[in-house]
Formats: structure tokens, sequence, C-alpha cells
């Protein structure tokens, strides 16, 4: 189970405990900082939403979109690559633009060079 929901960077009116709706994504950090994106709902994430913000990563590096249905996908706006691995595969890399369908447990790092440093985990409720 993921941890708690916290207001944080990025996350201004979500409390941390709330109960998710169906298809309500938590996108959290290894410090267990989680933003909830709820469906019809988008979330950028950037090198401030990260324990020690690194220069090296865009302010906006990626985005959580979630539709309205609750299906969400991950898409890189960041001039560096944003590293998606899903299902234990190898790590991708994606350059602006591009996305990926997120599926529970996917990770997301926006820190090609330094995967684990800048890495989130995605969770759906």
């Amino acid at each position: 189970r993921p941890p708690t929901a916290a207001a944080g960077a990025g996350a201004a009116g979500y409390g941390g405990g709330q109960f998710a709706a169906a298809g309500t994504w938590q996108v959290c950090n290894a410090a267990g900082t989680c933003f909830v994106v709820r469906p019809g709902e988008d979330h950028i994430i950037g090198r401030n939403d990260l324990p020690v913000p690194k220069n090296t990563i865009s302010r906006s590096q990626c985005q959580i979109q979630v539709s309205a249905d609750g299906t969400a996908k991950v898409m890189s706006c960041g001039k560096p690559e944003t590293g998606y691995a899903s299902g234990g595969r190898p790590w991708e890399f994606l350059r602006c633009y591009e996305s990926r369908q997120l599926q529970n447990g996917d990770l997301i790092s926006l820190d090609k060079n330094d995967l684990e440093s800048a890495m989130f985990t995605c969770y759906v409720s």
C-alpha cells in the first residue's frame, strides 16, 4: 500500500489521508511524499518535487494525465529524457511529448543518469 498522500509542493488543495475514488492515482517518491491525481486531472512533476532538487532536471519534467475513466499516462515534457519502467521490463527513456500508459506499480524517474535518486512509483486505487 502506498504512503498516505501528503500536501506538498505542487499538491495544493489535496489533504493527506483522503480516500481515493476509483481510478485515482498516487505518484510517490522514495521519501514517501505522494501526489494525488484524480480522473480528469493532471499533475506536473519536476525537480522541485524531489527531496533534494537537481538543476539537471526540468522544473516541469513530466506530466501525469488521468482520463475521466481513470486510465493514466505519463508524458515527458522536460528537455532531459524521463525514465519509465513497467512490469519489471528494462527502463525506457521518453523524449519530450512521448508518453506511455501507466499500470499500477510503474516507475518513473526524472533523472536518466541517476534513476533511483529521482524515482516515483505510480499506484492506482
